[in-house]
């Protein structure tokens, strides 16, 4: 389980694709100190495992059925990415239960800056249109927000600027693909009648 609060950006170094499996490889210097091995860690959203690490860098194993719901299709060497260590039960909840399971791959529709902060315009497919609420949760390529806005086909978040220059938000551009997550408590994920 994940918390949306970015601990670190990070530059891609590797991008292995051995059939069904792609091996990610990005450098590290926050988390690498105290990542272990097989250890969830969220990347841009989606929950890995960290299958190996050596000098700075950390590698993730992706498979097929991982990359085909993500933006993680989309992702070359030098591309940066957000991680996020799993929660510790020690540890604040700071922004919202986040668990790492992609829900929909959904294009930014615009970027816009206003003043002193952002707002991202995400498109809304009408079959999530239940699953987001105004002064809800939603994680964007795992970074914990609030819906702002919801107008018609569309749906607003704003970021504040420590969010904006501490993530890969900053780098989006319209037409980019965003791996978002659903918020859990609303959409009931899981819980079968």
């Amino acid at each position: 389980m994940f918390t949306g609060i970015i601990k670190e950006v990070v530059k891609i170094t590797t991008l292995t694709k051995k059939s069904a499996l792609t091996v990610i490889g990005v450098n590290s210097k926050l988390i690498f100190p105290q990542a272990e091995i097989s250890d969830s860690i969220a990347v841009n959203g989606t929950c890995l495992t960290l299958s190996r690490k050596s000098k700075g860098e950390l590698f993730f194993d992706a498979i097929a059925p991982t990359i085909k719901v993500t933006n993680l299709k989309y992702l070359k060497r030098g591309d940066y990415v957000n991680l996020e260590p799993a929660l510790e039960l020690k540890e604040k909840v700071g922004g919202h239960f986040v668990l790492g399971h992609v829900d929909a791959e959904l294009k930014l529709r615009r970027s816009i800056a206003r003043g002193n902060y952002w707002q991202l315009e995400i498109e809304l497919p009408a079959r999530f249109r239940t699953k987001v609420v105004v002064n809800g949760s939603i994680a964007v390529e795992g970074v914990s927000l609030t819906v702002k806005k919801i107008s018609g086909v569309v749906f607003t978040v704003d970021i504040i600027p420590f969010t904006y220059k501490n993530t890969t938000l900053q780098y989006k551009r319209p037409g980019a693909r965003l791996n978002v997550e659903f918020d859990y408590l609303l959409s009931n994920k899981g819980i079968s009648a």
